[in-house]
Parts: C-alpha cells; structure tokens; sequence
C-alpha cells in the first residue's frame, strides 16, 4: 500500500501497560548507544506492539518526541533536537512501529499514533501533569491522530506534516510511493532498518481530525519550501484547527529534519514552552501568498 496518492514565520533558521526500564536490544538496525544522559526504556502499544526508546532531561514537564518515515530515535540529528529540548523538558523518544529496534510494521502514520499513546501514557505514569507531543511529517500525523481520536496531551507540534493522504504530485512524494508499493522498494527499506505493512489500511485525512484537538493547543510548523508537501498543506491544517491555535512558517527550512538544527531546536523549545500563553497565530517569514490567505 501506498502512504500517499499521487495527483490524476518567523525564520527557523538559513499504552497500555509499560514494561520495566531495561537496555534496547542490540543486533538490530540502528541499536546504537544511547546518546548521552539518556535512560533506555521499552513500552506495549494497545495493540501489543514493542517499543523501544529511551527518556533524556529531568525538566518538570514532559515532551513525546516523534520521529518521521525511515527515522529512528537515536538519529544523531534528531538526538541533537531532544538535547535542547531536554535543557527545559523531560523528553521520551522511541523508535516507531516497523522502524529501527521496535517491533512491528509501519502504517505511515495511520496506526502509530497508538505509539504515540504508550508514550504519552508512560509519561503520565511516571508523574507528569504536563505532556506534549511534537512530530515531524509522518510523526506529526500520528500526533494529530492520537490528540484527536484519544486525547490527553496539553499541546501538540505538527513539523512538515501532510493535511491530506492524497493529491501529492512532488518528485519526493512520487519516489517515496516507488519504494513502499513495490517489492525491490520494500526490500531495500528494509536494509535501512524500515519495515512497511503490506495491509489496506485506512484513516482519516490529518485535515478531517485536527478540530478534534481543541481545547488543548496545537501548532503547525512547515517549510515554504518543503519538497514533499506544498505550503498550503500547512494552511488546510491551521484553517481546520480550533483555537488554540498558531501557524509558523519558514522560507528556508526543507522537509522536517532538514531543517532541524540547533536554531530550530531552541525555537521548537520555545514554541512548546509557550503553548499555553496568547501568541501571534500566524508567524510568516514573508507575506503569505494571496492564495492561502483565505
């Protein structure tokens, strides 16, 4: 199955029961060590998916840190992310389902957001009061899809995230539906540590669920120049959104964790910090286009 059907700002910088703490397992994709100051840990989503992640800072709220398609938690570049994040918040970041040293196969978002959930709720579990959920591109479609459809977060940061499933006609989305609809595709995902489902599987555009969220608060963070989904995907998210809500955009910052370096990680530190105080709804590095302006 394909993850997407092809068509017919303030600059950002130039679960279920949890299972004890143990160690990731080791001889598996991307079973490296752990970045430094982090505490392994291992979850079963509600399906009975294993998890595997690990917890970095010892801030007084906690961030649920997701990972985009063919990403892992231990990434150097997305570890340098949770590291500034972890300078204010507890952060929990875990491989997704069917990605790295986790069981399981990927849906593209569909059903991770139970991921997400085991998360969530072993954050709770450990005392927070306060828990939000930041995800990039397909992690932002599973944080949508678990503040919308179960709830319990207190604010959500949707990075580069697609509003629809279908009507993508970008080169990038077009070579990623070769890799995922074709065996050759499939199987050199799997050499990359990714392992995607073969199932029919259906859901809800992120576009349809978003409202949902409200009254927690949710922002949208997307690139003018993201490769893979046009700008006015992030217009459709922030327009079907309830308040509170808030729209960033950035003239040069790519797709998800191209753009993710330590200006963007402090911002992002910011931008969930301040979630729960009034801001600027729309942050633009320039005029918006006259077409999403409605």
């Amino acid at each position: 199955m394909r993850p997407f059907g092809l068509a017919g700002g303030s600059r950002l910088g130039d679960v279920m029961p949890t299972r004890p703490l143990i160690a990731p397992r080791l001889g598996q994709p991307h079973g490296r060590d752990l970045p430094t100051g982090a505490t392994p840990l291992e979850a079963l989503a509600a399906d009975g998916v294993h998890l595997i992640g690990h917890r970095m800072g010892s801030g007084p709220e906690a961030v649920v840190f997701c990972h985009g398609f063919s990403g892992w938690s231990t990434k150097p570049r997305l570890v340098a992310v949770q590291s500034v994040l972890a300078e204010r918040f507890t952060v929990f970041a875990f491989d997704f389902r069917g990605h790295g040293r986790s069981d399981g196969e990927s849906t593209y978002g569909m059903e991770e957001y139970l991921d997400v959930d085991a998360a969530v709720q072993m954050a709770r579990d450990s005392g927070f009061e306060r828990v939000s959920t930041v995800g990039g591109s397909m992690g932002g479609v599973a944080v949508i899809r678990q503040a919308a459809l179960l709830g319990g977060v207190d604010g959500v940061v949707a990075i580069s995230t697609p509003a629809t499933w279908l009507g993508h006609d970008s080169v990038a989305v077009r070579r990623l539906a070769r890799l995922t609809a074709t065996s050759a595709g499939r199987a050199a995902l799997r050499a990359l540590g990714v392992r995607v489902t073969t199932r029919s599987v259906r859901s809800e555009d992120p576009a349809d669920l978003i409202g949902r969220i409200a009254p927690s608060p949710v922002t949208v963070v997307h690139g003018r120049d993201d490769h893979y989904f046009d700008e006015e995907q992030a217009w459709l998210l922030y327009r079907r959104a309830n308040e509170p809500k808030r729209l960033v955009l950035a003239s040069r910052f790519g797709h998800a964790e191209d753009g993710f370096n330590e200006a963007f990680a402090r911002r992002l530190s910011d931008l969930v910090a301040s979630q729960q105080r009034p801001v600027e709804a729309v942050e633009v590095a320039e005029p918006q286009p006259a077409a999403a302006a409605r």
